[in-house]
């Protein structure tokens, strides 16, 4: 309920400046009419280029088919390739370009009013700068006019310029030299034009602020390129250069990056020939050296000879101990018949030994006939010795001739064992030199693959893009659109009153509707009072016009008749927290509208220090009052003035007093309001303020209720918190608030039948305008 009062109380607010609404919105709309008729048209230029994605065809094609089918499309994501080709696509690099071939920054044109309008291919001449003698070109608009003569009358104030020139000779200014050269036979003499220069990264800025690259979709390559330009031939003109001029760097990139490459292959092709010659080299020689032509073969058959000579080695060996042992037994006397010997291999040993083997047959066979002393046994003893004489002799030569074979053996045996434990160092050597050379054979038939690769690439005419679609304009400007011209204007012709008006809510220190009072505080507010637009300080009577102020009073009469219903006297206080918030005002005419009803009123001006209500009656003279009875003067009916109003009268202040506190505290003002509730049926007492001094709390008990007033933008919102501490701590019995000089058409405060009837604006009421900006 309170969210709907306050949301009613905003609207109110705001409906009650309509007329600053409206006026508002006038202006901007005015505002945006002229900015329609004088504004630049901007033309759409598009166009689309398709760029190749250098990424895995298949793997890209396998990707995009298994979102596809598992519904996240959505979630696929360009390339780093083609992002980047849009990074390139919209480069200051790419836009600098275009704006030097087509000289972006310069425009020949007309005045159409305040508008410049460029002729582009219309203009009878074109301009060119040479000479450029600063690197920050400020902006410079020359005006020309073609000359009977076939001369050009330039003027600049900013270059001090004013001088004829002929067309193609130089405009010699401050930054630069300006050229014109004639673009038609005959030229329109008599006409002004404007040539407009600014500095190139002016137009590059220019130029990509109006220029937009978006991709059509996150699956596909294809490029959307969009250009606002004030002329569409111009705008197809530049847009259709940037594309190409993306494709022409392009293909010189890539030629570029081609011969880099080629002359990097062509370096590191040299360099490898080189050491592939030096390995080679270095192998042949390592073969020479060790004679290595199969290494291989050649340690099978060094295994192999060596293997021969240490069996024949064994062999030897084998003979030379059965020699040695055969020799030992022959030179035993005892020894007679000698066993032979396949081991041993010497024939002419082995005949001397059957030769001996034979006489000692012969010998054993004879002496078996004969006696020792017999010639024959003798002489075949002679024979064996003999010949066991000689079969030592043949052992002896023997063992010596075995001995040097060994030798020999042996030693060949050794150099063939010699050899073949270098075999390993010299293969780990050999395939060492063999990787190396293979390892340089294999990357100089690399370099020569990629060199060839480099070179079909460099001679291919494939393109890593293409244009879809030609640049083309829109027919008609596109820009501005004046549907939403006029809809913006609109809305600020609203917005910015609001936010005037609502900043200035937010600033504002003081109470300006009964929302803020309810914000802070829980205290009814018991009457709203309206403007008082006249300067006469009674606002209700009899005889008086019904107002919006009168009606205001009555509304707080049936209120304050509710709450005072179940009370047993009907004294009232009327208070405020500083002086001018108007308590005496309410005093007087809330006693007035009492009396309407038929009931005696009893004002009592305790206002003991600056008393007002008496003079507000129209008792300008002093007159006895409230001091008078309370130090027993006078009676009470000797000081109660009757008002000129039936049904009214005053207890005034009385005679002014030093001490206006301890008066208020003397037991005789108990008397005084019992006998006052006795003779009256209401008793308003108009005290004073109770921010200031302490009166009203000495006061208030002698009251059954307190009517606090707050003034409409005068009340600090500050105060309403020293209200709530008057209640929190009791100072202040059965208070109501009652909120004064309501604008009732303007401010956020619900009414009471306000406007009922009243339609009307009171006399001197201010005017919408001071009531938005300040009183």
């Amino acid at each position: 309920m309170e969210k709907d009062k306050g949301i009613k109380s905003f609207i109110l607010r705001t409906l009650g400046y309509w007329k600053v609404f409206l006026l508002s919105v006038v202006i901007f709309v005015g505002l945006a009419f002229l900015y329609l008729k004088y504004a630049t048209p901007q033309y759409l230029v598009s166009s689309v280029i398709m760029l190749k994605d250098q990424k895995n065809m298949a793997e890209s094609k396998a990707i995009t088919t298994f979102a596809n089918d598992n519904g996240l499309s959505s979630l696929l994501k360009p390339s780093e390739n083609v992002l980047n080709e849009l990074d390139v696509l919209s480069s200051r690099r790419l836009a600098r370009e275009v704006v030097k071939e087509l000289k972006l920054n310069i425009k020949i044109g007309q005045k159409n009013g305040p508008k410049f309008v460029e002729l582009y291919d219309r203009a009878p001449f074109d301009a060119s700068l040479v000479n450029l003698k600063t690197d920050s070109v400020k902006e410079r608009n020359f005006e020309i006019e073609l000359l009977p003569s076939g001369k050009v009358k330039v003027v600049n104030e900013d270059e001090q310029l004013n001088k004829v020139v002929g067309l193609n000779e130089p405009i010699q200014t401050a930054q630069y030299d300006l050229t014109l050269q004639p673009m038609v036979q005959k030229l329109p003499v008599g006409q002004n034009f404007i040539v407009n220069v600014i500095s190139e990264n002016a137009a590059i800025s220019s130029l990509l602020s109006s220029y937009t690259v978006e991709l059509s979709d996150k699956q596909a390559t294809t490029v959307n390129l969009q250009l606002y330009y004030p002329h569409p031939k111009r705008g197809e003109q530049i847009l259709q250069s940037l594309m190409e001029r993306y494709l022409v760097d392009n293909r010189n990139e890539k030629i570029r990056i081609a011969d880099s490459l080629l002359v990097f292959i062509d370096d590191r092709l040299a360099l490898v020939a080189s050491e592939l010659n030096d390995v080679e080299a270095q192998l042949e020689t390592f073969r020479s050296s060790n004679r290595i032509t199969d290494l291989s073969e050649q340690s099978r058959i060094l295994i192999g000879n060596a293997n021969e000579y240490y069996n024949r080695l064994k062999e030897q060996e084998a003979q030379l101990k059965v020699m040695g042992e055969l020799e030992t037994y022959v030179k035993n006397p005892r020894n007679q018949r000698i066993p032979s010997s396949t081991v041993i291999q010497n024939s002419s040993f082995a005949a001397s030994l059957n030769q001996y083997n034979a006489l000692i047959q012969d010998y054993e066979k004879k002496k078996l006939s004969y006696t020792d002393s017999n010639p024959v046994l003798q002489n075949l003893k002679d024979q064996i010795a003999s010949e066991r004489s000689n079969l030592l002799q043949n052992i002896s030569a023997y063992r010596k001739e075995l001995q040097m074979t060994s030798s020999e053996l042996g030693r060949q045996n050794s150099g063939y064992n010699s050899q073949i434990s270098k075999v390993p160092a010299r293969e780990r050597a050999f395939v060492n030199f063999s990787r190396q050379q293979e390892l340089k054979q294999q990357l100089y038939v690399y370099l020569l693959q990629k060199r060839e690769e480099a070179t079909i690439a460099k001679s291919s005419n494939a393109q890593s893009a293409k244009i879809v679609d030609e640049a083309k304009s829109t027919n008609g400007p596109v820009k501005p659109v004046p549907s939403i011209i006029y809809i913006m204007a609109g809305l600020l012709g609203l917005i910015v009153p609001f936010g005037f008006i609502n900043g200035k809510e937010l600033v504002r220190t003081k109470l300006n509707s009964e929302s803020d009072i309810e914000r802070y505080t829980d205290i009814e507010i018991i009457g709203k009072i309206a403007h008082n637009a006249t300067p006469q300080t009674l606002a209700i009577g009899k005889g008086m016009p019904n107002t919006i102020l009168s009606e205001g009073f009555r509304s707080l009469r049936t209120n304050l008749y509710y709450a005072l219903q179940s009370k047993a006297s009907k004294t009232l206080m009327v208070t405020s927290s500083v002086n001018g918030e108007g308590k005496t005002f309410m005093s007087l005419n809330l006693g007035n509208a009492l009396s309407l009803t038929g009931k005696k009123v009893v004002f009592v001006e305790l206002d003991l220090r600056k008393p007002k209500l008496a003079q507000m009656m129209g008792i300008n003279e002093a007159t006895l009052g409230f001091t008078d009875v309370v130090l027993g003067t006078h009676t009470l009916d000797e000081v109660i003035i009757p008002s000129q109003h039936s049904n009214c009268y005053l207890l005034s202040a009385g005679t002014r007093t030093e001490n206006p506190s301890e008066i208020l505290l003397e037991s005789s003002v108990t008397d005084i309001f019992n006998e006052l509730s006795k003779k009256f049926d209401y008793v308003i007492v108009d005290s004073p303020p109770v921010g200031l001094v302490s009166d009203a709390m000495i006061i208030q008990q002698y009251v059954e209720m307190t009517v606090y007033v707050c003034r409409h933008n005068y009340t600090k919102k500050e105060q309403i918190e020293f209200i709530n501490e008057l209640k929190r701590k009791n100072k202040l019995g059965d208070m109501y608030l009652v909120v004064n000089d309501v604008d009732a058409r303007f401010s956020g405060y619900q009414a009471y039948g306000y406007g009922y009837g009243y339609d009307h604006e009171e006399p001197g009421s201010k005017s919408i305008w001071k009531r938005t900006f300040g009183k």
